[in-house]
């Protein structure tokens, strides 16, 4: 047992409160995130009694949230004057809609009620991660614009879908945010199913994979052992570039690089693949190294009608939208 009149610590400043609590609310397993925060806490702040990783971990759960909850309530005092500890089970709300069998060990630190509501308050909402500002949105009830908690996870093999699939849904009228779905890359197909397996009997909510058309042997292996809230999706062909419009493409494209010979629709048609294109025109008019993460974000910037948008892509986000 620690004797709370001997003990010492530092405080936390307003700028690490805000990044431990952003590191709390993320859409990650509880057992990935509230130890570690915990921990990490603990080791930078605690002064007396100081401990080392292997003196954290034979002490009970309850002493450390107890350590976790006295050093945090007592910096948000501080930091932000706060007078009243006003403490919130806001984070474990929305762990527990969204994650099942939770072990009885995490779910004593996810029990740790503190005083985020002073921190949530002074953050900016033009440029807090997304996560805080739902949380300080559900707070504040604007119940409204709440964008937590996370109802349906999407996986999906790369990051032009991660970028372009929630804005391509919000010009259709289907707001990713607003619906609480959430889109993890996984950064490959053939790490897709790792992933899947990691949450597939830890979430309440469906799952939902989108692969490539040729993923046909990983569609193989997990369909059969999918439960009956998740369900994949694989593209009619090829990759998620190929079934982008090629107007857009285009016109985005020309956008973008005002200074070079105009692209024109023959440019994209010259490979079967649209990366081969697109590798290909980046080389040749000199536009640096194609990469997909902002290629996409060029395309975001530049989507301007629902025309812009494919049947198959709108068929694919309907799909996660009926599921």
């Amino acid at each position: 047992m620690i004797l709370m009149k001997n003990l010492k610590y530092k405080y936390l400043t307003k700028n690490e409160l805000i990044i431990n609590l952003d590191r709390l609310s993320r859409f990650k397993l509880p057992q990935d995130t509230y130890k570690r925060v915990f921990y990490d806490v603990l080791l930078k702040c605690l002064i007396n009694p100081k401990y080392g990783i292997s003196e954290l971990d034979k002490l009970p759960a309850k002493e450390i949230c107890k350590l976790f909850k006295l050093i945090w309530n007592s910096s948000v005092e501080k930091v932000f004057a706060a007078k009243k500890n006003d403490e919130n089970n806001i984070l474990k709300e929305l762990f527990i809609h969204s994650f099942k069998n939770i072990d009885e060990y995490i779910k004593q630190y996810i029990n740790t009620e503190i005083n985020i509501k002073p921190v949530l308050q002074n953050i900016d909402i033009n440029t807090a991660p997304k996560n805080l500002i739902n949380l300080k949105l559900n707070i504040t009830k604007r119940k409204d614009e709440l964008t937590y908690p996370v109802n349906k996870l999407i996986i999906v093999e790369g990051i032009t879908e991660e970028i372009l699939l929630p804005v391509f849904a919000k010009k259709l009228g289907f707001d990713f945010d607003k619906k609480g779905i959430f889109i993890i890359g996984a950064g490959g197909k053939s790490k897709s199913p790792a992933l899947y397996m990691k949450f597939k009997n830890k979430l309440k909510i469906p799952i939902v994979l989108l692969f490539d058309n040729d993923a046909k042997e990983i569609y193989e292996e997990l369909n059969p052992i999918l439960l009956n809230k998740d369900k994949i999706i694989m593209l009619k062909k090829g990759e998620f570039e190929d079934i982008l419009s090629k107007n857009l493409i285009k016109r985005a494209l020309n956008n973008e690089y005002e200074t070079i010979l105009p692209i024109k629709k023959k440019d994209l048609n010259i490979h079967c693949k649209m990366c081969d294109n697109l590798h290909y025109i980046y080389r040749t008019r000199q536009l640096g190294e194609f990469k997909k993460a902002k290629f996409a974000q060029i395309i975001a910037k530049n989507l301007k009608y629902k025309t812009d948008i494919t049947s198959e892509i709108k068929d694919i986000i309907s799909c996660i939208n009926n599921r």
